[in-house]
């Protein structure tokens, strides 16, 4: 039985002789390169342990601030309101050190652990657990070993992102939501533009290249779509949802 990746490894080989320099590829994170969210992790740790330090993330008060900041998160995407809760899921590292970072991402990967299963929190069934996606991360480094320059443009925090890619040990350049740094700490206003949804070809086209289109895209969801759009090879990382049938029926990679 064939290999899912040969169909796209054929492709990508034959694009790359066509295209002129510079190639380059561009990847979402959560739920494409990684099985699960490391924003929504890093959410669920510190609520969990009451580990919050910027008491400003919500107005009003409340008995468990905690909880609130939880339930607010999962009740935007509830209703929709998707940037908003990204912007939230990055907001939650204000008042942290740049340096404790690395530190902070480790417990949450350790307290995920790579069992994937649901856990219920406050009444809220969520997924538990983080890992690679093995056959993801073959054709990120496919990618590279035939000179195409990848990234990842992920709608989560971008410090939180790089230091899950290190350890995974997952090399790629990356691009995700900036929190802006006074005095070595991090806090609750972003840097625009912001990596979500048609925001990541914005990025692509300023921080990659401002001319050329990506030889290829991967992602997982529909808010993935307007960057995937805009790459010549589409890969979508299989699930039963929008994105997948959508892929199914135009024909795109489905891994």
């Amino acid at each position: 039985m064939e290999n899912k990746l040969e169909p796209v490894y054929r492709r990508i080989i034959s694009s790359v002789k066509e295209i002129e320099t510079p190639v380059f590829a561009v990847f979402d994170f959560d739920n494409t390169c990684i099985v699960n969210d490391i924003g929504e992790a890093a959410l669920v740790y510190l609520a969990v342990d009451n580990l919050f330090r910027d008491k400003n993330l919500l107005k009003g008060k409340y008995k468990n601030y905690s909880k609130a900041v939880f339930d607010h998160y999962y009740k935007l995407l509830d209703d929709g309101k998707v940037k908003e809760a990204y912007e939230l899921s990055v907001k939650i590292l204000s008042g942290f050190a740049v340096d404790e970072i690395n530190s902070l991402v480790g417990e949450v990967i350790k307290f995920e652990s790579e069992n994937i299963s649901t856990a219920e929190v406050w009444g809220r069934k969520i997924a538990k657990g983080i890992k690679p996606k093995e056959q993801v991360i073959e054709l990120v480094d496919f990618l590279k070993n035939n000179g195409v320059e990848v990234w990842i443009v992920s709608s989560s925090s971008e410090i939180l992102v790089r230091s899950a890619m290190k350890h995974f040990n997952i090399k790629a350049d990356i691009i995700g939501i900036r929190n802006t740094v006074i005095k070595g700490k991090l806090t609750s206003k972003l840097e625009k533009p912001l990596p979500i949804i048609e925001g990541k070809v914005d990025c692509i086209k300023k921080f990659i290249n401002s001319d050329k289109r990506p030889l290829i895209g991967a992602g997982d969801g529909i808010n993935d779509l307007p960057m995937l759009e805009y790459c010549e090879i589409k890969v979508v990382v299989g699930l039963n949802n929008t994105l997948a049938k959508m892929a199914e029926q135009n024909r795109w990679f489905l891994i």
